[in-house]
């Protein structure tokens, strides 16, 4: 299901005819992903497609046990071993970040967005944005392959999903959307980086376009 981000209704109150009014003093728990009147329906929630992790998840198991072998190897010089040793914390940082981001959820709606994840969770609600980021990550140097990371905050309250989210694309659109309804200034690199997703976006759509009329044809 897309979010569609220029519908930003409010949800209607789901209280009960003649029911008395809660004190203002009462906290309030309202979810802002799904407050009363929303359904299930209206929720979308995105996570990292598995096909995407196990090859992470195997490249950082490989380097762990070759870097701790090399490591352990007695006859090895000291300073070849405590290389691999530096290596081999590396790569239990990247396997437990992958193992976070394999488990993390994040549930977004045109009211507001949920992360869920093994380092325990965070949410606001679009009104609330006030920080919107992204970044853009090249694997190469000539920059043709790499991907994009997008912050989104909330006072202390932050979220940051990367392009390879099932979903990425429906959490830029509407982040972004808000992010002018908010009125938030953003820097010369996130204005590049959506430029440059703009022409991506542009040429996929043409390049569909020509397919299609080429099978007509």
């Amino acid at each position: 299901m897309a979010i569609r981000p220029k519908q930003h209704a409010e949800p209607e109150p789901a209280q009960a005819p003649n029911a008395p009014s809660v004190p203002s003093t009462v906290p309030s728990t309202v979810d802002p992903v799904k407050p009363a009147g929303v359904g299930d329906s209206e929720v979308q929630t995105m996570g990292y497609p598995s096909k995407l992790m196990a090859p992470d998840l195997a490249k950082s198991i490989v380097g762990l046990l070759i870097c701790g072998v090399i490591a352990l190897i007695p006859e090895m010089l000291a300073i070849i071993q405590w290389t691999s040793a530096g290596l081999a914390l590396l790569f239990v940082f990247y396997f437990a970040r992958t193992v976070i981001r394999f488990q993390s959820k994040i549930y977004v709606s045109e009211y507001g967005i949920r992360l869920s994840s093994l380092r325990g969770g965070t949410a606001f609600a679009w009104p609330e944005l006030s920080k919107f980021r992204l970044r853009y990550f090249s694997t190469k140097r000539d920059g043709n392959k790499g991907w994009f990371e997008l912050t989104l905050q909330a006072g202390d309250a932050k979220i940051v999903a990367e392009s390879t989210l099932d979903g990425f694309d429906d959490l830029l659109e509407i982040s972004r959307d808000w992010a002018k309804d908010n009125q938030l200034l953003v820097d010369d690199v996130t204005r590049t980086n959506l430029m440059r997703m703009d022409e991506a976006e542009t040429l996929v759509k043409a390049a569909a376009s020509e397919r299609k009329h080429g099978g007509i044809n």
